[in-house]
Order: C-alpha cells, then structure tokens, then sequence
C-alpha cells in the first residue's frame, strides 16, 4: 500500500498548490506565472543529489521526456489559463474526466466492449458535470440548469487530453525504462523554461514585466515550486508499483481537496452543489477503473 500512500500525499500537495496558483493568477497572467514558477523550479531541482553519470540518459529516453515535458508544459498552461478566468471550484473538477473521455474513446476507435461499472462510472460524470455546470434559477442570459460553455471549457478539454498521453509517457519512463524519476523531474523542467520561454518571446512581454511579478510573488512562487516538485515526484514513485491509471485515481481526490478549501478560501458561489458535482467524478474514476490491477 505505499504506492496509495504516495499518491495520497501527490493529491494533497497538489490540493495546496492549486489553491496558491489561484492566489497569484488573481494579479498575474498564466504565461508569465508558469514561466516564473518552471524557472525557480529548474533551479530548485539541480539541488537533488544526481551525479553527472547519473544525469546521462539514453537518446530514446531522451526523446520520450522532451515529448511527454512539452505536452505536459503546454496541458499545465491551459489549466492556468482556465483558472485565472475561472472559479477553482468548477475548473479542477473538470479535470477528473479523464477516465470516462479514455473509455469513451476507446469504445469509438478500437470498439472495446465496455463493462457494467464503466457505463456507471460515465454516468456519474455526467451527473457530476452537469452538477458544476448548470445555471442556477435567475442567472443573467440564461434559464436555470442550462450549461453555459466558455473558454475555459475548451482549455480544460484540450488539457485533458494533453495530460492523458503525459500520464502514458510517465509510465514508460519509470516502469518501462527505468529511468529515475528525480531525473524525468530535472530535464521536465528545464524543458518547461524552454517553452513557456519562448512562448513569451512570441508574445513580445517586456523583462520588466516578469521582473516586477517575480518580486510581487516570490513567496507564493517558491511556496508553489517546492510543494510542486513534491507532488510530481511523489506521483512518479507512486507510478512504480501500482497501474498509472490507479495513481491517478487517487491523486484525482485533490479535486475535493483544493475545490472546498479553495472554494471557501476565495468565496465561491454554489459551492456545495459543486462539489457533489466533484464527488461524482472522483468516484466515477474509481469505478470505471475497478478491473485495474
């Protein structure tokens, strides 16, 4: 059961650093927040103890790890853009529906007869999502319980989907070639710069503006690196023992964690509501994924 234990502990660090990602995005934009925190966090992650022997890795495992860090740097953008716009409460639980939309898909490619439990476990999703989403009774533009759609919609479905092929390539790193996830951690993040780096040179935002961020925030933007570090390593080790999927289930539970003290935290509306909504998805998770082992 330590696998469970390190997942657990993933969820809860990535409860708290949802909740102080949300605080800065309040004043800073996403693009210049994930530039700043993958910045301090390749300078936090040279300070594991690897020797330079260790650092070599093989071309193929190169590769793998250049792939999964920019899909998962571009799938962590969208989830910062869709907060700074969004409530914490309604963003993160849309992020539990991974399990369903991978079933779904592949009923519709490969055409895998789905069990009992999966089409419960998608039904619980879809409860859940329409739960966080629908309107309540006199809301501007729109009649009660109808959903309304927005950007942050989009992002979190593009997101989903980025997140999924980065969970598969953490799979391969640890398990299928073996490499250490303290190293997977350092070149992810050195990737990181790189890319939100050059996004901001696309942009054309002046060093001045990351410079007054930086000292703005710079405790939050530590606080949120080393809590950020912990989380992901914690979920790579989990991934050595137990299926990817089931890691992921549980570090899913952050959902509940971050969306009620997040949600407390910054006053948002219909809370209870939305996290039953969040509730049906981190349990539909569990479900679809009950035959892993």
């Amino acid at each position: 059961m330590t696998w469970f234990l390190l997942a657990l502990c993933s969820a809860l660090l990535s409860a708290a650093a949802a909740i102080a990602q949300k605080k800065v995005l309040l004043r800073t934009h996403a693009l210049e927040f994930s530039f700043l925190l993958s910045v301090i966090i390749m300078l936090l992650s040279f300070s594991i103890p690897l020797t330079i022997d260790s650092m070599w890795v093989p071309p193929v495992t190169l590769w793998v790890i250049l792939g999964k860090s920019l899909v998962g740097g571009m799938a962590f953008l969208l989830v910062m853009m869709s907060l700074e716009r969004d409530q914490i409460s309604r963003v993160l639980p849309l992020l539990g529906l991974t399990p369903a939309v991978t079933a779904l898909v592949s009923l519709a490619v490969t055409g895998e007869h789905l069990q009992m439990w999966e089409w419960t476990g998608i039904v619980l999703v879809v409860a859940g999502a329409y739960l966080l989403e629908k309107r309540p009774a006199g809301a501007e533009g729109s009649a009660a319980g109808k959903i309304r759609l927005s950007r942050s919609h989009l992002y979190i479905v593009l997101a989903l989907l980025l997140f999924a092929a980065s969970s598969v390539a953490d799979k391969t790193l640890v398990s299928g070639l073996k490499t250490d996830p303290r190293i997977v951690l350092v070149y992810q993040h050195v990737v990181y710069c790189f890319l939100f780096g050059g996004l901001l040179l696309v942009r054309r935002v002046p060093v001045e503006v990351l410079v007054k961020a930086g000292r703005a925030q710079a405790g939050y933007l530590i606080a949120i690196a080393v809590l950020t570090i912990a989380y992901r390593f914690t979920q790579l080790e989990a991934t050595r023992d137990a299926p990817v999927a089931l890691v992921l289930a549980v570090k899913r539970t952050s959902i509940l964690y971050a969306s009620f003290f997040g949600g407390r935290l910054f006053s948002e509306d219909r809370l209870k509501l939305r996290l039953a909504g969040a509730a049906l998805i981190v349990a539909s998770g569990f479900v679809i994924l009950r035959n892993v082992v």
